[in-house]
């Protein structure tokens, strides 16, 4: 399959009155075509900002980033001036963020906010562009789509208004889509509903998918391949089937012990002691180290590097868990 994305050592750091943030360190990506890549881990651990340094959407000031590569098909966008990328947003990759209510214009209907996706991009007429946009209110399940788009977003409901950011999305069949958190706010139906029609799109149109989560559940239905982020850095890389079979960094291993199962009978609750380290106070050593209970000296004073241990396989630690298990599924 042909590279859609291939980031490499990003790097992104706030600074501030009281030191300096470091949100994400030296993150490396890699997503093909028509392939769906999840990026996974606790709130705060960086997930957005790598998502949103991708489309360049981090301003600096405040953020200084650095970066080696952002290369998308093929063409290394990492120098783009802002009309560059205005050029490729929206029409080569696409964002939907997680709250429909703040990304939407309040004082636009949506169909508006959606015809300048066609105007901008395709050069069409106010008039096709409403056409276009009807059928893709339409395309992505709107009821009376012609209606809808007359409406403004506060007198949609939730769902409504998530499928009013997937049409836009979609709109100019880009290449890439970045999902960051797409279903928050909405109740577990409407979830299900917006990530199954997410899912179908992206498949059906072969277009590759970036998504940002906390919510395992989630990945083990779209992802094909999981990143694991943890304060800043990737610990672990793996197929989601892999990944949920034999994961091998300790922090993945908590993560998925977490997620309730409808099988377990001693109906306890499992959690990872602890909190993530203040982006401005991380421990020496593996970040995860004050949380592991499989923790070495060796733990606590070097960080361990992102190790390759078989094909699309990487973990950074150590003493990786279930390596037999991994060798006998």
């Amino acid at each position: 399959m042909d590279k859609v994305l291939k980031l490499r050592n990003l790097k992104v750091v706030f600074p501030s009155g009281h030191g300096i943030i470091r949100a994400v360190e030296g993150v490396d990506l890699d997503i093909h075509q028509g392939e769906s890549v999840a990026l996974v881990g606790e709130s705060g651990c960086g997930k957005s900002v790598t998502s949103q340094s991708v489309m360049k959407l981090i301003e600096s000031p405040p953020a200084m980033t650095r970066v080696d590569t952002i290369e998308f098909l093929g063409n290394d966008i990492k120098d783009y001036s802002a009309k560059q990328m205005q050029d490729i947003r929206g029409k080569d990759i696409s964002m939907i963020f997680q709250d429909a209510m703040t990304s939407l214009n309040p004082v636009m209907t949506c169909g508006k906010q959606i015809d300048e996706m066609y105007i901008r991009h395709q050069g069409v007429s106010k008039k096709e562009a409403r056409e276009y946009t009807i059928e893709a209110l339409k395309l992505v399940g709107v009821p009376e789509p012609r209606s809808r788009a007359k409406n403004f977003p506060h007198e949609l409901s939730g769902g409504m208004r998530q499928r009013v950011l997937l049409a836009m999305a979609f709109a100019c069949m880009p290449k890439l889509i970045i999902a960051d958190e797409p279903t928050t706010a909405l109740d577990v139906t409407i979830q299900a509903q917006v990530l199954n029609l997410l899912r179908s799109m992206q498949k059906r149109h072969e277009m590759s998918l970036l998504l940002v989560t906390h919510d395992l559940s989630v990945v083990s239905n779209l992802a094909d391949t999981v990143y694991v982020m943890y304060s800043g850095k990737i610990v672990e890389k793996a197929p989601v089937k892999a990944l949920f079979q034999a994961p091998h960094h300790p922090y993945t291993v908590g993560l998925l012990a977490s997620v309730p199962k409808l099988s377990d009978t001693e109906k306890t609750f499992s959690q990872i002691p602890g909190t993530v380290p203040h982006p401005m106070k991380k421990p020496s050593g593996c970040y995860f180290h004050p949380r592991c209970k499989f923790a070495t000296d060796k733990c606590k004073n070097t960080m361990p590097p992102l190790t390759t241990l078989s094909e699309n396989r990487e973990v950074r630690c150590y003493y990786p868990l279930n390596l037999k298990k991994e060798a006998t599924a």
